[in-house]
């Protein structure tokens, strides 16, 4: 759901430190299910807005936890599952729902942040590749 008047939606803040800058692998471009971000990224940009026993569940047990992620241009949000993939690395699946009606390709890189009000991940294409 985009914000309104009363509540809009976190713009990006290119001078926040907060910002998970993800380049694209052909993993997660065209028919991908999951896009990776690793764990460092996520415990200090995500994690500390969810609920612990969310983050203990996923970290500790392996427990998935969905999260709304929220297409800043589009104004489309979809809900991805976050599970744990080894030691390092998160897998959101449910990409490919974002992947309908972009075209990106290997290179591009995308920024993503979190909305504190609207307690989602919300993204947008940064850099586009030329590739």
């Amino acid at each position: 759901m985009a914000g309104t008047d009363l509540y809009p939606d976190a713009p990006f803040d290119p001078k926040s430190e907060r910002n998970i800058f993800i380049t694209l692998t052909e993993s997660e471009i065209g028919l991908s299910n999951t896009i990776t971000m690793s764990k460092e990224l996520l415990e200090a940009n995500v994690f500390i807005y969810l609920p612990s026993k969310d983050v203990t569940g996923l970290i500790q047990h392996n427990e998935p936890i969905l999260m709304d992620v929220f297409d800043y241009d589009t104004k489309i949000t979809t809900t991805h599952i976050i599970r744990k993939d080894g030691d390092k690395d998160f897998k959101f699946h449910g990409w490919n729902m974002v992947l309908q009606g972009k075209h990106f390709r290997t290179g591009d890189t995308i920024v993503f942040w979190w909305d504190i009000f609207h307690m989602r991940l919300n993204f947008k294409q940064f850099m586009f590749s030329f590739v």
